[in-house]
């Protein structure tokens, strides 16, 4: 494999991280102007704010023995897609209940993300490459987080706080595209 389409994939694995850490990690950041907006209770936010975490929780050891099975692309577009689709819906649907059920699952789909991008990585890279590669795929957390910090609270206040949702659903449906288009699994 040519060193370019290596070097793409390990940037369109660590995009792909950083669209589901705008949601796992960005929806603290909608808490004041869902509170205001609509609200929320302190349990309320803490249940949404804990959902996503929960999906992940729960699903990253059978993410993980999916990719073993079926391979990295078909796992990590899959999950972050369906992702996409899930923070969609929580962004139309009213109520702390079915908000909280819809991110326990864009948590649970976004895990595919976590147990599938690291093997990608560590099966295009040569050893010696290795520590490089994830060091770059590691800076997903923290791109996700500022990604959703430049544009959560703004589109909250100006689209509102539930619809600021489709800002890292659109992220997770552009990285489901970018993966099943251009990332090919490892031998």
């Amino acid at each position: 494999m040519s060193d370019r389409k290596r070097w793409t994939i390990l940037a369109i694995g660590t995009f792909s991280q950083a669209a589901t850490c705008s949601f796992l990690y960005g929806i603290p950041m909608l808490v004041p102007a869902l509170r205001r907006d609509d609200g929320l209770s302190l349990l309320g936010a803490s249940a949404l704010i804990s959902a996503p975490m929960v999906g992940l929780l729960l699903t990253l050891i059978a993410w993980g023995a999916l990719a073993d099975r079926r391979g990295e692309r078909l796992v990590i577009a899959t999950g972050v897609g369906l992702a996409a689709a899930l923070l969609g819906t929580a962004a139309a649907v009213p109520g702390v209940a079915a908000s909280v059920v819809l991110l326990v699952l864009a948590g649970a789909a976004g895990a595919s993300v976590n147990a599938a991008s690291g093997r990608v990585v560590m099966g295009w890279f040569p050893v010696h490459e290795r520590g490089l590669a994830m060091g770059v795929r590691q800076t997903a957390q923290p791109l996700g987080v500022a990604l959703a910090a430049l544009a959560l609270l703004a589109l909250a206040g100006a689209i509102g706080a539930r619809q600021a949702l489709l800002f890292p659903a659109a992220l997770c449906a552009i990285a489901a595209g970018a993966v099943w288009l251009f990332v090919t699994d490892p031998p």
